[in-house]
């Protein structure tokens, strides 16, 4: 199954961080994704690319713009990028010249269009700019696709359908 990734860029402490990597592999492995689709921004995505990348899954690189790489404000966090990026079989990097608001939210539309499942590291807050997880997870319940909601606040995991926007 294809499945995609949407979530926040900080997980918390590295403790949380490592408790959310164990529950994002198991939903990786309890729903038999066979590929992914991620931006490979920091926190879930490059988290999401890393577990695939580890397993042996194959994923998609979609990157929102020409010159994304400046988003990285951490060397860790663009080296991590650019390994990763590396790594996918499919690289689309969409028509925008440089990185904004718009080219995340349509690389997020992206992401949810060409999967069947979405799941979302999230704390279930409102978006703070355009493209955020809330709007991604919002646009994915409007086209009647489920999201597996991994909870940044308490570590559980939920499904969300279309009834629940």
């Amino acid at each position: 199954m294809n499945v995609g990734i949407t979530g926040h860029q900080n997980l918390g402490s590295s403790q949380q961080y490592n408790d959310i990597a164990v529950k994002l592999k198991q939903i990786i492995t309890e729903h038999d994704v066979t590929c992914g689709y991620t931006c490979l921004a920091k926190g879930a995505d490059q988290l999401f690319a890393e577990i695939l990348k580890k397993v042996g899954i194959p994923y998609h690189a979609i990157i929102p713009s020409e010159n994304y790489d400046r988003t990285f404000d951490e060397s860790i966090s663009l080296l991590k990028y650019q390994d990763l990026l590396n790594h996918a079989v499919i690289k689309k990097v969409l028509s925008f010249p440089e990185p904004e608001e718009k080219a995340f939210y349509e690389a997020g539309k992206y992401v949810v269009e060409s999967t069947e499942l979405l799941i979302a590291i999230w704390d279930g807050q409102s978006a703070r700019g355009l493209g955020g997880t809330g709007d991604i997870v919002k646009y994915c319940l409007s086209l009647n696709k489920n999201v597996i909601h991994l909870n940044t606040n308490d570590l559980s995991i939920n499904i969300l359908s279309s009834s629940d926007c």
